[in-house]
């Protein structure tokens, strides 16, 4: 149950990724929605998959991601069932392409009312930096954030997951699954952007648990890069991804 508020929030409805482990330890993957945001927080709809607080699961939102730890769960028979709050374990992180609710707002409107339940833990340490920083500087070749998916298994296994694709380049890519190989595993991948298809093999060079793994692409056939470099002409009139 929802309790008394003490961070400022603002009704938001923004369309969002989870990712992470249910309360059942299978991996999660879908889509969600806002139904409020707060600087350090927010209340997400359509998330039947955890029935008590606790676990940290992965939000992106657009481009920006960041962790989140649970800390409340709607009651099922509920309005609030199927909901749950979470609060930023990431220091300085604001994934919400929207202004931030601050207290100076708060007192200047009189609106508005804070994210966390009272009753709730105090906020978790903010120590942790952003995971893709090692595998992005150790990257030559310009890389695009693209929407798109991957299906990924390791070579010589029968078994295949299908991943969120987050950014890519001549070189390889990252992708987003709760269940990443570790660093040096050898992957088969097959690559949907658009309308267009191609196939590599790669090499697992960075695994973040619960949150992705960078892939270096070790072998190309000629038709499938050039389908990859149409991908990358495509997407070129962007910015490269920071």
């Amino acid at each position: 149950m929802q309790q008394s508020r003490s961070e400022p929030r603002t009704e938001q409805q923004l369309p969002v990724r989870v990712f992470g482990l249910d309360d059942k330890g299978n991996p999660i993957n879908q889509p969600a929605w806002t139904v409020d945001i707060s600087r350090h927080g927010a209340r997400l709809r359509g998330v039947p998959f955890w029935r008590s607080p606790g676990d940290t699961i992965g939000l992106r939102s657009g481009t920006e991601k960041a962790r989140y730890k649970i800390v409340w769960v709607g009651e099922a028979g509920t309005p609030q069932e199927g909901q749950i709050g979470v609060v930023c374990v990431e220091a300085g992180k604001f994934i919400w392409n929207v202004p931030a609710v601050d207290d100076d707002q708060k007192a200047a409107t009189g609106t508005g009312r804070g994210f966390l339940p009272t009753s709730a833990e105090p906020r978790p340490p903010l120590a942790l930096s952003s995971i893709l920083s090692g595998i992005h500087n150790r990257r030559y070749e310009p890389r695009y954030v693209v929407s798109g998916g991957a299906k990924v298994q390791q070579e010589g296994s029968k078994v295949a997951q299908w991943t969120t694709l987050h950014d890519i380049s001549m070189g390889g890519c990252y992708v987003e699954t709760a269940a990443p190989y570790k660093p040096g595993t050898r992957i088969e991948l097959n690559i949907h952007i658009g309308e267009t298809q191609f196939a590599a093999r790669g090499e697992v060079t960075a695994s973040h648990h619960l949150e992705g793994m960078g892939v270096r692409f070790t072998e190309v056939s000629p038709l499938n890069r050039q389908r990859l470099e149409t991908v990358i002409s495509s997407v070129k009139g962007q910015a490269p991804q920071a």
